[in-house]
């Protein structure tokens, strides 16, 4: 095999280091002068190295929303096209069952505006103005039940 024989290297961005001063990394070889990194056996402080990048980095604001107590939408719209001829009230479990909201929904807030076929009884956390009245218009009743909440969230002022 001769010189010009030779494959280039797979890694074409891989520089020899500490092979003298024309080759850009001479002498220290990118370590820099002295100091712990400069030396040979140095690896990173284990205090931080298994911790993942975002816990590394100093938590910024305050927000009392927590996930769980977010409320999730439900638009009167859908509520109307999964319920069934006979059905009379409508509950957080009944949302559930029908796919409307996930198995781990807390809470849930109606919203919308829009004319219901039968006067039905809707229990939720809370209701906007117009999925209020659409529900008291139609007959039916738009019951508020206290959410559940996490023990550290009740006792914050």
């Amino acid at each position: 095999m001769k010189m010009h024989e030779i494959p280039a290297s797979a890694d074409r961005r891989h520089r020899r280091r500490g092979r003298g001063e024309s080759s850009g990394r001479g002498k220290t070889a990118g370590r820099g002068n002295k100091g712990a990194k400069a030396r040979s056996g140095y690896h990173a402080s284990p205090v931080t190295s298994g911790i993942p990048w975002y816990r590394k980095l100093p938590m910024r604001g305050f927000s009392r929303l927590r996930p769980w107590l977010r409320l999730t939408q439900v638009s009167l719209r859908r509520l109307v096209a999964v319920i069934d001829e006979g059905v009379v009230e409508v509950d957080i479990e009944f949302l559930k069952a029908r796919g409307l909201l996930s198995p781990a929904s807390r809470a849930y807030k109606v919203i919308g505006a829009m004319q219901l076929p039968s006067a039905i009884s809707v229990r939720a956390n809370d209701f906007s103005v117009g999925a209020r009245n659409s529900i008291q218009n139609s007959g039916g009743e738009a019951i508020c039940v206290e959410r559940k909440t996490n023990k550290k969230v009740e006792s914050m002022p």
